[in-house]
């Protein structure tokens, strides 16, 4: 009877879970629709009514307009099937998680797309740079070392460039490559410039076999 009991409680709070998952899912969606629509200033009366859910609820998984910005980035991170990805910590993984997030912008929605390119997202996008900044810095890291104060504060910012949404946009709107396509490319771009430092054997061994 108490194996039973245990069972069903079990069975509640995972249906709870999931209750709550496709809640903040279709609020996140409700806030990119309203990205989408080009608003210069928004509300979450706004967003309740995109999602198709009461205002009281929106406040219930978020309490202010920065929890819900800020939720949007892990919701972005998860829908790119990139939640169970680690920090990079070298050129080669950061060129494995950039691949990743080229392709995966494949199946992106319209939706989705606009809102990339509002002014809301722009503001996002300031805010998260300094993070976005220190999680670059870490993965060249084991190559910063190769290239003097200046240079790596070059190729920090460079590397950031390859890797931000603008970009993912420039090669399907300007070049109209797949995403994959595009990943291959900007690897390439990434490891030559994280390996320009150093022009021994080792260092282009590694580099080599990075690309393959």
């Amino acid at each position: 009877m108490i194996h039973i009991m245990k069972e069903r409680k079990t069975y509640r709070s995972q249906l709870r879970q999931e209750h709550t998952e496709r809640t903040r899912d279709l609020i996140m969606e409700g806030l990119i629709r309203t990205m989408a629509n080009g608003a210069v200033t928004w509300s979450i009366p706004d967003v309740a009514r995109e999602a198709g859910v009461s205002v009281p609820t929106v406040y219930r998984y978020f309490r202010t307009k920065q929890d819900l910005v800020q939720g949007l980035g892990d919701y972005v991170v998860r829908k790119a099937g990139l939640a169970a990805m680690k920090p990079p910590q070298s050129p080669q993984e950061l060129v494995s998680l950039v691949r990743q997030m080229y392709i995966s912008s494949e199946g992106l929605s319209d939706a989705f797309r606009m809102a990339s390119v509002s002014e809301l997202a722009s503001e996002v996008r300031k805010e998260s740079i300094p993070l976005r900044l220190r999680m670059t810095e870490e993965a060249l890291a084991p190559v910063l070392s190769l290239f003097d104060e200046q240079d790596q504060m070059r190729l920090v910012r460079m590397v950031l460039l390859l890797t931000s949404s603008a970009m993912i946009r420039a090669f399907k709107e300007y070049l109209d490559l797949s995403g994959t396509e595009a990943a291959e490319t900007v690897g390439w771009a990434i490891l030559t410039l994280a390996y320009a430092g150093s022009s021994n054997e080792k260092t282009k061994q590694q580099r080599s076999e990075a690309e393959q």
